[in-house]
């Protein structure tokens, strides 16, 4: 391991072969009347001279096609594959979260399932009586806790197995596909496990198709392609390179299908993204830290002369936080000469005051005098902030704390039991 103390993770050079066989039979009798024929096989690369680090303490996400590596790596990285070729460093206690029923044995009940897998996980028994409920609780499993795991449904094994692996108190917890199979409820709860690992500044390495669960909460990200990286850097980056190359909208975009659009289209919404205090697109803003929304917008219509935009907060339930707007002629010319033209509407947060939780903006630009819409995106931008500090609530009150010793309410306070 390098002598970092901070890196949890190091792959140098990495690469594994597999040799997936092309006769139709392998059985004994087969092989018994065959004999002589050697077993035909064709050589897949895996991965291939793969090379990266993650910092202790990071979220990073890994994406690609079907087929691309991921798995793979993610099963090296937990140690249950070896490499072929290549350096692989793991530092720290891994809790590996793979696919579904891996550990899990099919004719054993919930419950002991839940004492031999965790055993595996390195939980002490008199530990796993103690997180027995909890465990259960989570996955919502208590009518079925002494069920054959054979009979359960894969939303319900899928619950079990994470429920157990969040519990392992590792260093390094390692997902693959956790969102693929549970239903929204469960999905839910994976995302305020994810906010709750990145307060704890825990190392997690995700392995997922849901992009948008990978520029909400990871740091990093890296794009696999047939077994090689063709890109790590910020999330939001390597999302965007990976849509391309798919075909897909990037997220967020005025063509995404979950973005709905209506008005005369005299003045036109170009462009919205969320920047923080660096610059940077960041959909996972820290509550109390700096947040910039920027609006790219063209003129299109000659007699537009005087129009405002209109930004609302909202969290994912629906409940508008705030709305905020600008009277953007009273900062940029506008009229029959700025037909075609446009510019950029900045709204900046110095302090982002929201708690925990999903969120989305809406945007309007609309007549001034009349109030006429010209451009309206409703959830334009999704977004979850993550309040280190896990308070509940919707809005940080800003309220400041103070303290009179001795001293006793006045006849004119009211008493509040009447």
């Amino acid at each position: 391991m390098s002598a970092d103390p901070n890196l949890a993770i190091r792959v140098e050079h990495l690469s594994k072969r597999f040799r997936i066989p092309l006769d139709r039979s392998a059985t004994l009798k087969h092989r018994m009347t065959h004999w002589r024929s050697a077993t035909r096989y064709r050589i897949m690369e895996a991965l291939r001279d793969v090379s990266f680090e993650v910092s202790a303490g990071e979220f990073i996400g890994i994406i690609g096609h079907n087929g691309s590596g991921k798995s793979t790596l993610l099963k090296i990285l937990s140690r249950i594959y070896r490499p072929d070729a290549g350096v692989v460093a793991v530092e720290g206690k891994v809790s590996p979260f793979l696919e579904l029923g891996v550990g899990f044995n099919p004719e054993l009940t919930a419950r002991e399932n839940i004492f031999l897998s965790g055993a595996i996980l390195g939980l002490g028994r008199a530990e796993l009586h103690r997180l027995f409920d909890e465990i259960i609780g989570f996955a919502e499993l208590e009518q079925f806790v002494d069920h054959k795991l054979k009979n359960f449904s894969s939303g319900m094994e899928v619950r079990l197995a994470f429920s157990l692996a969040i519990q392992a108190h590792a260093e390094i917890l390692m997902m693959d596909e956790v969102l693929a199979v549970g239903d929204a409820s469960f999905q839910q709860k994976c995302f305020d496990i994810f906010a709750r690992y990145k307060r704890e500044g825990r190392t997690v390495v995700l392995v997922t198709h849901e992009l948008g669960a990978v520029m909400t909460y990871c740091d990093r990200a890296l794009l696999l392609d047939h077994g090689r990286l063709v890109a790590d850097g910020a999330a939001a980056d390597v999302t965007a390179q990976y849509r391309r190359a798919i075909g897909l909208a990037a997220d967020g975009s005025l063509t995404s299908t979950e973005v709905e659009r209506w008005g005369s289209r005299d003045v036109v919404v170009t462009g919205v993204r969320m920047l923080d205090s660096r610059g940077l697109v960041d959909l996972n803003p820290a509550t109390g830290g700096s947040v910039r929304v920027e609006i790219g917008y063209g003129i299109q219509h000659d007699a537009i002369a005087d129009f405002v935009c209109v930004v609302w907060l909202l969290r994912d339930d629906g409940l508008m936080v705030s709305e905020a707007s600008l009277p953007v002629s009273q900062y940029a010319q506008v009229g029959d000469s700025q037909r075609e033209a446009g510019g950029t509407i900045r709204f900046d947060i110095p302090q982002l005051p929201l708690l925990d939780g999903a969120y989305s903006i809406d945007i309007e630009i609309q007549g001034r005098r009349d109030g006429a819409i010209y451009d309206h995106l409703k959830h334009a931008v999704h977004f979850r902030v993550i309040d280190k500090r896990a308070r509940r609530g919707v809005v940080e009150s800003g309220g400041v704390w103070s303290v009179v010793a001795g001293e006793q309410p006045p006849d004119t306070w009211q008493d509040p039991l009447g």
